[in-house]
């Protein structure tokens, strides 16, 4: 499908959903919202668009004009320096659009303020509904990220020596997902050795591999503007603890376990119920830290969330990872973790060759 017939495809959607909140127009700044709406990747506050019964009016900045109008020929693009915010509500006014739409929890306090001020009208994330369920071309994209990513792990793992620092290796990661075609990491590459890995958000420093210890890799890359995640654990050296070896087990079959329970229909706090539980039964669950897992697409953290609290409830193209994970202070820590695809008959894993 053409990217034109994406973005009308699109755009169609979002018209349903306005036409169902009673609201003519919709008023759109964040930057992941635009990508998924147009394919063009803008940084943060570069554009404005608003969505509107004819189409799609696009405010970006003037160094973007030639370039995005190659790029979608089919839309209105505007070029404007200063107050694209302003510009745009003017545009309503001109086109006589009394009602206007805004996401407030994508606005910072100023942006929403304007809005407001306008008498445009806070509805949900409307886009982010849309975002969270993939359709093939997104599918392919999503894919082939986490193809790229798992193929670092591979690429990496045999070449880690003794002596190396988190940040060599964190490097080496980096370096090869570019090669592969990657624009950048989804998110900053966690590489932790030894008692780091007992932190599950430990940042990347200059901790040298000892000759025997724990290894733990988070990381992603974006692929077409797609995201993905992966973590991979092991011992480095030939005298692997036997509780290493006990804890990496447990996580591994929680980790499966979640997987399986993956399916249309499923309510995502399931997911976290059926690896939080494998944990728990082997009496680590105080050391189970975090929710099993998150929505992943255009942003790296986004719905639906595989939490204890969650009530979303999983769709066919929904792509969520599963990650649980056991936490041992001052000795090390264990997390794998999978990005996955809903498919109609269960869990699609995306991190593979």
């Amino acid at each position: 499908m053409s990217m034109q017939k994406i973005v009308q495809a699109r755009l169609e959607c979002v018209r349903g959903l306005l036409r169902k909140n009673k609201v003519s127009a919709w008023l759109i700044t964040d930057r992941l919202d635009q990508f998924y709406l147009s394919g063009f990747s803008f940084y943060p506050g570069e554009a404005v668009f608003v969505i509107h019964p004819k189409g799609m009016t696009c405010f970006i900045r003037e160094l973007y004009v030639e370039s995005f109008s190659k790029f979608a020929p089919y839309l209105e693009v505007i070029g404007c320096d200063t107050d694209r915010l302003g510009a745009a509500i003017a545009y309503l006014k001109k086109k006589k659009i009394s009602r206007a739409g805004f996401d407030a929890a994508k606005e910072t306090y100023l942006s929403g303020k304007q809005m407001r001020t306008a008498g445009l009208v806070e509805l949900p994330s409307l886009i982010s509904r849309l975002r969270e369920t993939k359709d093939s071309d997104e599918l392919k994209k999503m894919r082939q990220a986490n193809r790229i990513a798992y193929l670092a792990y591979e690429y990496v793992k045999p070449r880690i020596k003794t002596g190396m620092m988190e940040c060599e290796v964190a490097s080496m990661l980096e370096q090869f997902m570019r090669m592969q075609g990657a624009w950048a990491t989804s998110f900053a590459t966690i590489v932790a050795f030894g008692e780091n890995a007992a932190n599950p958000h430990h940042e990347t420093g200059t901790r040298k591999l000892k000759k025997e210890d724990a290894v733990l890799m988070d990381y992603g890359c974006i692929y077409q503007g797609y995201c993905s995640d992966i973590t991979r654990c092991w011992w480095h050296g030939t005298h692997v603890p036997a509780e290493y070896k006990k804890i990496w087990k447990i996580v591994d079959k929680a980790r499966q376990t979640g997987i399986k329970a993956v399916r249309p229909g499923v309510p995502s706090c399931q997911i976290d119920a059926h690896a939080r539980g494998v944990i728990q039964a082997a009496g680590y669950g105080d050391y189970f830290t975090h929710r099993t897992g998150h929505g992943v697409g255009i942003d790296i953290h986004e719905e639906p969330y595989n939490s204890a609290d969650a009530k979303t409830i999983l769709r066919e193209g929904n792509t969520v990872t599963v990650e649980p994970g056991i936490y041992l202070p001052g000795k090390f820590g264990v997390r794998l973790e999978d990005s996955l695809a809903v498919s109609k008959t269960g869990a699609k894993i995306l991190t593979k060759k």
